[in-house]
């Protein structure tokens, strides 16, 4: 049996779940068949979505359903995983199933939120660097440092700066070591 509080156990939250009905925000999902332990870059997806009335996460721009918001912090991520394609309404697909890879209960919800669905955010400014290290695992370093008590919004005004001066760079190796070594 493995300790629960272990190095190797992660608590699994939804950061969706403090979006209220009708908000934006921009989810990094996997499709349901490429679900895996390890998330790597090429198999991520950045779906803008948007809160519908039943709590669940469509496509901003099509409405199609992406997934449910999973509203229970657990360890367990089958149970997770299950709560996020369960009870899928009638007009979802098989090719529309998606799974979230920011379902570790360190990202905060102001990573997703959108004040428009055209806006950048944190997780779309992540998206869009041209690295060879883990998005994920940047994402979930990134909101670890956001979950410290004295993290303020200008703190995250400033890390959205980074990622953007991250993003104009050119010299992709200068950017990976930047983040490995000041990032993650």
């Amino acid at each position: 049996m493995t300790d629960a509080s272990g190095p190797n156990s992660v608590t699994l939250g939804d950061p969706f779940a403090a979006l209220d009905i009708g908000e934006y925000g921009a989810d990094v999902c996997v499709h349901r068949d490429d679900i895996s332990t390890e998330f790597p870059n090429e198999i991520l997806e950045l779906i803008r979505v948007q809160v519908d009335e039943d709590r669940d996460l469509r496509r901003v721009d099509s409405g199609q359903f992406v997934r449910n918001v999973v509203y229970a912090d657990s360890d367990d991520r089958h149970s997770v995983i299950k709560q996020m394609l369960a009870d899928v309404p009638s007009d979802a697909t098989d090719d529309n199933l998606y799974v979230s890879a920011l379902l570790r209960d360190v990202i905060p919800p102001a990573f997703v939120r959108l004040d428009d669905p055209d806006n950048e955010n944190v997780v779309t400014k992540v998206m869009r660097l041209d690295t060879a290290v883990s998005k994920v695992k940047l994402l979930v370093s990134l909101g670890r440092v956001a979950r410290q008590d004295d993290f303020t919004a200008d703190d995250l005004g400033s890390m959205e700066g980074a990622l953007d001066t991250l993003n104009e760079l050119d010299d992709n190796e200068n950017i990976d070591q930047y983040i490995e070594a000041k990032l993650l």
